[in-house]
């Protein structure tokens, strides 16, 4: 590794809340900084504020750093006036938002945001800091002394993932009890998808690195091997969840895997796919090599919405096969639905969930279609009128939509939302939509039943549930407290 230019330099990372499922953006970033001798610190804002900002104080950070999607942008622009009002810190904001939103850079308090990936630009940018070197890092954008912008282009890709250090995981790992001891952890095998679904972020991402290098990187088995193995060694492991946009694109990536990761790790694991990619060979594969479940993402059963606005030319016999294939070979199959599209209708909606019953679903998650920006459906729904002009904060995905509708039928969109995952399993609770869909009062506690369903049916169906019953019942403490089921 080069030398730095400025002295090693001291980097806060802040999170407003530490959920359930792992986060590797600022694992990787901070073993990426660690490898180049800087220190880096993570701190859970939301546990205790006010504790929270003396800390960061006594640690004395160079950077205080944050990732951050579109949902959550209003949020940390407030945790970061607040750590600022503790003392003077260089701000830095990474993740989805900045990235495809790079106007952010002009929001108060904010002196810097870092697009696209961060491997090789974020231990670049640690070595220049308080140098003029530091205003011509790739991929970061800043406020200039002189009261302007400057913005750099993007880096090229790094291809070989196996030249990366593993994801510094013990940051999380100290702060959250629940994630270091759930034996359910997170890996990627490979980064980048090759398709542009119009509500993913991905299109944008392509188009951004074109000519950058390759979309699809994968890791090779054995480094894989050898990072599972790292993990392993030191905390709980019986089940593994691989969070690659759609895993095993490369055929003879998974012939390998099949034969060597049962053999050499030789637990179950969980992985996302594309019902077109899925042939009975493939299956056969991901059976081979220990799969125990797939989700795949439906949205609607509404062809044309499907094709014409979410940009995913998938019919719904392409997925009831691929569904057949996984469930022929005994692999559980999830699903992800939206609810709340662009020119959908409650029937539309009824369709999707029966679609999710014919196919045999063994667990059907559905979320509120959010226009993100950066995505293209949302300038398809400002062209179109779905969207006010001037919209530039949106709600989570569990949150009522954020289109423009009528007061009722976003309601009913919130009633089916809630029962969505119910109605798959139970089709007489369908009865009940009309009625709750005009008791608005009712809305906490169907959101109460929702997160009371997922807790008890999607590990268990998903994951085989290998969570010792001590940490589910801390799990679910936090669980019922927290904004969103990550």
């Amino acid at each position: 590794m080069p030398e730095s230019l400025s002295p090693r330099r001291k980097v806060a990372f802040v999170i407003d809340t530490l959920g359930f499922q792992e986060i590797l953006s600022i694992p990787i970033v901070s073993a990426a900084a660690k490898a180049r001798g800087h220190t880096v610190a993570l701190f859970e804002f939301s546990r205790n504020p006010k504790k929270v900002c003396r800390e960061i104080v006594s640690f004395a950070p160079d950077i205080v750093a944050y990732s951050i999607s579109s949902n959550e942008a209003h949020r940390y622009l407030q945790i970061n006036d607040t750590i600022k009002k503790s003392g003077k810190f260089f701000s830095l904001f990474g993740g989805p938002h900045p990235t495809y939103y790079p106007q952010f850079i002009e929001k108060d308090g904010v002196d810097a945001i870092c697009t696209g990936e961060g491997d090789i630009c974020f231990p670049e940018f640690l070595d220049r800091f308080g140098t003029d070197a530091m205003y011509e890092v790739s991929n970061f954008s800043f406020k200039t002394p002189d009261g302007g912008y400057r913005k750099n282009p993007v880096a090229h890709l790094v291809e070989d993932q196996d030249s990366l250090p593993f994801p510094d995981r013990s940051q999380l790992y100290e702060k959250s009890y629940f994630m270091a001891r759930n034996p359910i952890k997170m890996f990627m095998a490979a980064r980048g998808c090759p398709y542009d679904c119009s509500y993913c972020f991905v299109h944008a991402f392509n188009s951004m690195y074109k000519g950058k290098g390759a979309i699809i990187r994968t890791k090779s088995v054995e480094y894989l091997i050898a990072e599972i193995k790292d993990v392993a060694r030191r905390y709980p492991l019986k089940c593994i969840r691989f969070a690659d946009d759609i895993f095993a694109l490369e055929r003879k990536w998974l012939e390998e895997f099949a034969e060597e990761f049962p053999r050499k790790i030789g637990l179950p694991f969980t992985c996302f796919l594309r019902p077109n990619v899925i042939k009975d060979e493939y299956a056969k594969l991901l059976m081979k090599a220990g799969c125990r479940s797939a989700y795949i993402a439906i949205e609607c059963a509404n062809e044309d919405i499907r094709r014409r606005i979410a940009n995913r030319p998938i019919s719904n016999d392409q997925i009831i096969s691929a569904c057949a294939h996984l469930k022929r070979h005994g692999i559980r199959v999830g699903t992800f639905n939206m609810v709340g599209l662009p020119d959908e209708t409650e029937r539309d909606i009824l369709d999707t969930i029966d679609l999710n019953r014919r196919i045999g679903a063994d667990y059907a998650e559905a979320s509120i279609f959010q226009p993100y920006p950066g995505t293209s459906i949302t300038e398809f729904c400002r062209t179109n009128g779905y969207l006010e002009d001037d919209a530039e904060q949106c709600e989570g995905e569990y949150a009522k939509s954020v289109l423009k509708g009528t007061p009722a039928f976003k309601q009913k969109v919130l009633v089916l939302h809630r029962l969505f995952t119910m109605m798959v399993d139970h089709p007489r609770i369908r009865r009940l939509v009309g009625l709750l869909s005009k008791a608005s009062w009712m809305n906490g506690i169907l959101t109460i039943a929702s997160r009371f369903y997922y807790g008890i049916n999607m590990h268990r169906r998903i994951y085989g549930s290998p969570i010792p019953w001590w940490l589910r019942l801390h799990g679910a403490w936090r669980f019922f407290l927290s904004k969103s089921r990550v």
